[in-house]
């Protein structure tokens, strides 16, 4: 059976101070379509097994989702903001996959992907709500020395 790929998106349960300030940010210099910013912790995993069990197993791992302030989903939602995939360049996320499969039993990942997932609510339409996102990660989001975005 081949290896599944399996994506969990971790989001913060309060208001993120980090999306609120880059949200304000955006708008000061000059992003004033903008309305809403959002931000999660992106994972995907390349899993051998059982998938829902896999994901019932994953959730529950401190490391990655602290039940207290996290939720944990499977999907990206589908929604009218603009997604931005933020990934650091040359990142193979080795720790986090050694840490899985020694301390914590995961023998059956065989790779890990992380980045930040950014979601860009834009008062307009979706051409120009994509290209504005696009501006605005070049202008705020990411920094092109070690990181690299996609629009999904």
């Amino acid at each position: 059976m081949p290896a599944k790929p399996i994506e969990m998106i971790v989001s913060l349960k309060v208001p993120d101070t980090t999306a609120i300030t880059a949200l304000q940010t955006l708008n000061k210099i000059g992003f004033t379509k903008i309305k809403e910013v959002n931000r999660a912790d992106y994972y995907k995993f390349l899993v051998d097994g059982d998938a829902e069990k896999f994901k019932d197993k994953i959730s529950k791992v401190d490391i990655l989702v602290n039940a207290n302030k996290h939720l944990c989903k499977f999907e990206i939602q589908k929604e009218k903001a603009v997604k931005i995939l933020v990934k650091n360049i040359n990142n193979d996320c080795s720790g986090i996959l050694s840490t899985l499969n020694n301390r914590l039993g995961f023998k059956n990942i065989n790779k890990v992907e992380k980045a930040i997932l950014w979601s860009i609510t834009v008062d307009t339409n979706e051409k120009e709500a994509r290209k504005i996102a696009q501006n605005a990660a070049k202008e705020l989001l990411i920094n092109e020395n070690y990181q690299e975005f996609v629009i999904l």
